[in-house]
């Protein structure tokens, strides 16, 4: 079950500061860099800091929610639910991910659902408060639109590397994009499911695992139970363009 965590935690005391607003001064995307210590003070106010279980749903799709999330710790999976029970993951969420949900600025609707991988620990923020900046603080609004626009980019392209690339080349996308934007180390522990890792690549887990094969006998991978060691990337940057 999710855990709410005390605003003042020690962290916080130590710092002399809100864990919350640190996280956010320091945030990887730049999104809040153009607010005032006033403006921070006002979005963090209120604000709640969860811990979420592995399995745990943060957001589910198709609802209405007033917060957006600022990922602390861990790792989560952003997917597409369909009416048929099939599910296509589009991204991971990891630790400084600012994460909306795609209802930010469309009646707070939920366009994907949330779960957390690992154990996540993140803050829940009223996006009223959102909404409430980025009509008073132009430079703000002009950050927001772009981490929007490069969300709705990458899903794009998603949408079209699935739609025109044979299965071995979207296996590949899905392995070097572990590799290179979540894990960062060409030997990683996946806490994904072989079914997952399928949904990610688009395809049924049989194709996948069998992919996943050919490519431990061409020597381009190399794994062990839900470890996976990138043993040639050039050959998976080939496959990946070949498609």
């Amino acid at each position: 079950m999710a855990k709410l965590l005390d605003n003042n935690c020690e962290n916080c005391t130590k710092k002399n500061n809100n864990c919350c607003k640190i996280c956010i001064e320091t945030h990887k995307s730049s999104v809040f860099a153009p607010l005032s210590s006033k403006e921070l003070d006002f979005l963090i106010e209120g604000k709640q800091q969860i811990i979420y279980n592995p399995g745990e749903t943060i957001i589910k799709q198709n609802t209405s929610t007033t917060t957006v999330i600022c990922v602390k710790e861990g790792l989560a999976k952003i997917y597409v639910e369909s009416n048929a029970g099939k599910n296509v993951i589009v991204n991971i969420a990891s630790k400084g991910d600012f994460i909306t949900g795609g209802g930010l600025f469309n009646g707070s609707v939920q366009h994907f659902s949330i779960s957390a991988l690992t154990s996540v620990q993140c803050c829940l923020i009223d996006s009223a408060k959102l909404t409430t900046i980025f009509s008073e603080n132009s430079d703000f609004a002009v950050k927001l639109l772009r981490h929007h626009t490069k969300q709705n980019n990458f899903l794009l392209k998603k949408l079209v590397d699935h739609t025109q690339k044979y299965m071995p080349g979207r296996v590949a996308d899905t392995l070097l994009y572990l590799k290179n934007e979540i894990f960062k180390t060409n030997t990683f522990n996946v806490p994904l499911t072989r079914h997952e890792l399928a949904e990610m690549s688009n395809m049924t887990k049989e194709s996948f695992v069998r992919i996943l094969h050919q490519l431990k006998e061409s020597q381009a991978i190399r794994t062990q139970g839900n470890t996976i060691e990138i043993l040639n990337e050039d050959s998976l940057i080939k496959i990946s363009k070949n498609g």
